[in-house]
């Protein structure tokens, strides 16, 4: 699925990474932990294509990295930042706002599966006709994961995707996301939780 090979970064003489290298396998559940400023979610930035510069190879889906690939690879990637502080006012526009890209248009979840996830995560329907300001960041962080989820691409990306969440949701959105075997997942995280049930854990 996903081959780092030799990497190398510094930013401002600062190294980041040095030959650094990762092979990651389809349906693999990879965690990525470490202290702050080690890395963790730079490496999720290199993967998306987001900053040039390094040495080595970055290959994603097969294809290796480079100004001609990215936009292919990137059609096969669900990414969930740490900060989800989006410019929507309803929680409906923040749910279905990444079915309104033209590539992703098909890919519009039908009720039963909006239905289904919501259900899973313990997120009420009601909650589509509020606006976002109207919410917990929990809910948010859920609405957002259940969004990114119904896109049903092959490779998810996710900077701390349960921090928002108490213990006992974070627990359930976690066995939902592990149990996805035809689903990749990298994500830079503390929760102890996501570590354990991880195929792999990364320490940066």
């Amino acid at each position: 699925m996903t081959e780092i090979s030799n990497l190398t970064l510094h930013f401002n003489n600062e190294i980041i990474f040095n030959n650094f290298s990762l092979k990651i396998q389809r349906g693999e559940k990879i965690a990525l932990t470490g202290e702050s400023g080690k890395g963790k979610s730079t490496l999720l930035n290199l993967l998306s294509g987001f900053i040039p510069g390094y040495e080595g190879t970055i290959s994603v889906l097969g294809k290796k990295l480079n100004a001609e690939t990215v936009s292919d690879i990137r059609k096969n990637i669900a990414w969930i930042a740490q900060d989800t502080s989006l410019a929507v006012k309803t929680v409906k526009a923040l749910f279905y706002e990444p079915f309104e890209f033209v590539l992703n248009k098909p890919l519009k979840p039908t009720k039963n599966e909006v239905a289904e996830i919501f259900s899973a995560f313990e997120l009420s329907e009601n909650l589509l006709s509020k606006k976002t300001n109207e919410i917990s960041g929990g809910q948010k962080q859920r609405i957002i994961l259940a969004s990114c989820l119904l896109l049903k691409k092959p490779l998810l990306l996710a900077d701390e995707p349960t921090s928002a969440l108490d213990e006992n949701i974070k627990r359930k959105v976690t066995d939902y996301i592990m149990k996805k075997d035809d689903l990749t997942v990298i994500a830079a995280t503390h929760d102890e939780y996501w570590i354990r049930n991880s195929d792999r854990v990364i320490e940066l």
